[in-house]
Order: structure tokens, then C-alpha cells, then sequence
């Protein structure tokens, strides 16, 4: 069978256990769920009463064909007097053992019952019928509430110690993500590198581009401008011309101008002028 047994070595706990207990085992354990966690003393007066069958006992489980009591508010209940007795005897050993050891008030912090042995009981004549006998085994463990609380700081302490280990790993977690971030921020830069090179390039000749066509509007520029000097000095000079033929008018006698019948009379009287070879 298993070992149920409570395997703490510490101080300031007194521990009471019975054995080969001709009891059900059913029975027990729904017992000792009914005082689990509960003072010395209160579990005493509770089992107290409980055997004088003035408060029933509680059957979380094992509670087949159980009734339902009005008192625990319509839930199965009852009250096996046979194991309320041996669990009170029990705890009442656990109590001397810790009054022996100077401990003050104590309280429940481990109370066991489960099956300990089978043995095989056979019909003694006729059919061989088998009927198993099994007896079980009750512990109880008390520990002194002043030592109780040191163990409460000390989980206070603990649960401190795990949130600054967590703490710490949560920052190393996050460390690691940073340096994963910035490789990969390096990687992309490394990549990036030659598509800005290529910017850089298409940006360059953009610009060569555009010096070449703001210097083709340069000189077009100077083209227009010196048509229009040309212009203006051709207004300026036509007066002058204009008054130059008049003078020369004034001076000489103009020459009429000829008709084309006497020029293609002339032609015809003007003979054709022969080859020199």
C-alpha cells in the first residue's frame, strides 16, 4: 500500500498516528475533512459534540445513500459515532504529545485517514465466497501557531524572492529582445545601404538633368533677348535710312523706272550670245 504518512522533519510540531483501525475508512476521512485546518481546541469541542450527536458531520464525498440533514442546510450528513471516537482519541494524543513538548496553542496543519490493509476472509464451508477485511489507519499533525507564523513570513519571503527572480528574468527577456531589435535594425540598414546609393545616383543625375535644362533656358533666353536687340536697333535705324533717301532725292534726279515691254523688246533685239568653246 502507499505511505500517507507525514514525512516533515521540522520543529515545533507534535504528531499523533493510530493503526489497524477496525473502522471504515469512508467513515474517517469524511471525519477528519470536517476539523482539517481548525485550531486544537476547536476541533476538540466540535468532535465533542459530534459524538454526543448534537452537530452531525458533513460527508463532502463517500456519501452514497447518505441522507440529507436539515442543519447543514439540506446536505448529506450523519454521525459515525464509531470513527468520531477514534478520531477524537487521536487528536486528544496529539494534544498531550504537543503539551509534553512545551508547545503552546496549536493548530491542524495535517490530518489523514485512507485504507491501510486487506485481508482475504474466505467462507469457512460450501461455496468459497470471499469477504475482504480492511482496517485503516488516522494522523494528525500539530504545529504550534507562534512557529506557524515564522513559516507564513517565511512564505511572505519567498513569494519575494520568486517576484524578483521573475523580475529578473523578465528584464533579461527583455534585454535580449532589444539586442535582437537592433540587429535586425542593422541587417536592414546593411540592406537599405545600397538602394540609398542608388537614390543618391538617380538623385545626381536628376540634377545634372537639371542644370543641362535650365542652361538650354539660359540660352534661349540670350537668343530672345538678342533678337529683340536686333529688333530695336533695326526701329531705331529705319528712320534714318528713311531720311538718307529723301536727301539723296533732294540732291539727284531720280531714274524712272523701266517698262517691261521695252526690257523684252530689248531682248529680242540683243543677239544671242555665242558659245566660246
Amino acid at each position: 500500500m502507499a505511505n500517507y504518512a507525514y514525512n516533515a522533519k521540522e520543529e515545533g510540531i507534535a504528531l499523533a498516528r493510530v493503526n489497524s483501525v477496525d473502522a471504515s475508512y469512508r467513515d474517517l476521512c469524511n471525519v477528519c475533512s470536517n476539523i482539517r485546518g481548525r485550531r486544537a481546541d476547536a476541533a476538540l469541542m466540535f468532535l465533542t459534540s459530534a459524538l454526543e450527536e448534537k452537530r452531525p458531520i458533513r460527508y463532502p464525498r463517500h456519501n452514497k445513500r447518505r441522507g440529507h440533514v436539515r442543519s447543514l442546510g439540506g446536505k448529506k450528513g450523519g454521525c459515525p459515532v464509531k470513527s468520531i471516537k477514534i478520531v477524537l482519541n487521536v487528536l486528544q494524543n496529539a494534544v498531550a504529545n504537543a503539551n509534553a513538548k512545551g508547545l503552546g496553542d496549536c493548530k491542524i496543519i495535517h490530518i489523514a485517514a485512507n485504507k491501510q490493509d486487506v485481508f482475504a476472509r474466505m467462507s469457512a464451508k460450501g461455496r468459497r465466497m470471499r469477504q475482504d477485511f480492511e482496517n485503516a489507519f488516522v494522523e494528525i499533525v500539530l504545529r504550534e501557531l507562534k512557529s506557524e507564523e515564522n513559516l507564513q513570513k517565511q512564505k511572505e519571503i519567498r513569494a519575494k524572492r520568486e517576484e524578483a527572480r521573475k523580475a529578473l528574468e523578465a528584464k533579461a527577456k527583455e534585454a535580449e529582445a532589444k539586442k535582437l531589435l537592433e540587429a535586425k535594425a542593422a541587417e536592414e540598414k546593411k540592406e537599405a545601404k545600397p538602394a540609398e546609393k542608388e537614390a543618391g545616383d538617380a538623385k545626381k543625375e536628376i540634377q545634372v538633368v537639371k542644370k543641362e535644362a535650365n542652361a538650354a533656358e539660359a540660352k534661349k533666353e540670350e537668343a530672345k533677348e538678342a533678337k529683340s536687340a536686333i529688333k530695336s536697333e533695326a526701329k531705331e535705324a529705319k528712320p534714318a535710312i528713311k531720311s538718307e533717301a529723301k536727301k539723296e532725292g533732294e540732291n539727284g534726279e531720280e531714274k524712272p523706272r523701266a517698262k517691261m515691254s521695252d526690257v523684252l523688246k530689248q531682248s529680242k533685239d540683243s543677239p544671242a550670245k555665242k558659245n566660246s568653246n
